[in-house]
């Protein structure tokens, strides 16, 4: 996170945070966080990738906070319905990176922390990721290698939560009506076919979505849609475009993010957002 943004960043955040506590007292009800990440790969974080002693220190954080970490699908039901606790958080992976089944996963998994990956369908086939293309052979081959179907069911066996990405992670605003029921509904069919069991979340591609895309999403048969808006989830949010956030490398962001002090930037994520990836 860059030093100025930073900066305001902590002149907001005790705003932001009496803010959340008001509104939770005075409707009732409190609003879910949602948190993401992409890999875990290595000893320091760098773009896409997390470093391993960087994510042990934001689980740190987490539980310092006093999150209640809750399964994703939970997560959202219990929003709906009124019922969440304060603090309730829902953790996310994008992509689909072998790092996480073999790396975070067990780390999570021996806090006990619920999470969701969600997987682009098309690596079942052998796709590899275009925002990768300009690694190394051996390093898309090595830390940046996507999961294998017998990775991704072994982790879901052991209680990982699969979600789609869709079949080759495009930019979906941009898409024919048929090629972006293809993208979701063929997503979902192929890891549902894999894993044996329902897929009802999907995460949009760098976050990029419409009412169109949103709509879709819903006939495509998913429950949960997630943007990278960022922002606390209420129930006046659709749960086809609920906020999150991606966390940076400094525990210190993360705890803004949690408190909300970065949600005065979800304007500048859906101006950025319309024109869609670099890659």
């Amino acid at each position: 996170m860059r030093p100025g943004t930073r900066a305001v960043a902590t002149v907001v955040r005790p705003v932001a945070l009496a803010h959340r506590t008001i509104a939770g007292t005075l409707v009732g009800s409190h609003g879910l966080t949602l948190v993401g990440w992409h890999r875990v790969d290595g000893r320091t974080s760098d773009g896409l990738s997390t470093g391993v002693d960087d994510f042990r220190r934001h689980l740190d954080v987490l539980e310092r906070w006093g999150a209640r970490v809750l399964p994703l699908e939970e997560a959202v039901a219990r929003l709906w319905a009124g019922t969440l606790p304060d603090r309730a958080v829902a953790l996310t992976f994008d992509d689909g990176y072998a790092s996480v089944v073999d790396t975070a996963w067990p780390i999570l998994r021996d806090r006990g922390l619920p999470t969701t990956l969600f997987v682009v369908s098309g690596i079942l086939d052998g796709l590899r990721f275009a925002w990768d293309a300009h690694e190394s052979a051996a390093c898309r081959s090595g830390r940046l290698r996507p999961a294998t179907a017998d990775e991704l069911v072994a982790a879901a066996h052991e209680g990982l939560d699969v979600g789609s990405h869709t079949v080759s992670h495009p930019w979906l605003p941009a898409l024919d009506d048929a090629d972006l029921r293809r993208e979701l509904v063929d997503s979902r069919i192929a890891l549902e076919d894999l894993l044996g069991r329902p897929v009802r979340s999907v995460a949009y591609p760098t976050g990029g979505w419409d009412p169109r895309v949103r709509a879709a999403a819903v006939a495509a048969g998913y429950t949960v849609g997630i943007t990278v808006d960022r922002g606390l989830n209420t129930d006046v949010v659709h749960p086809l475009s609920l906020r999150r956030a991606f966390v940076p490398s400094d525990p210190a962001d993360l705890r803004h993010i949690l408190d909300g002090a970065y949600t005065f930037l979800r304007p500048l994520d859906r101006w950025r957002s319309r024109g869609g990836p670099s890659w």
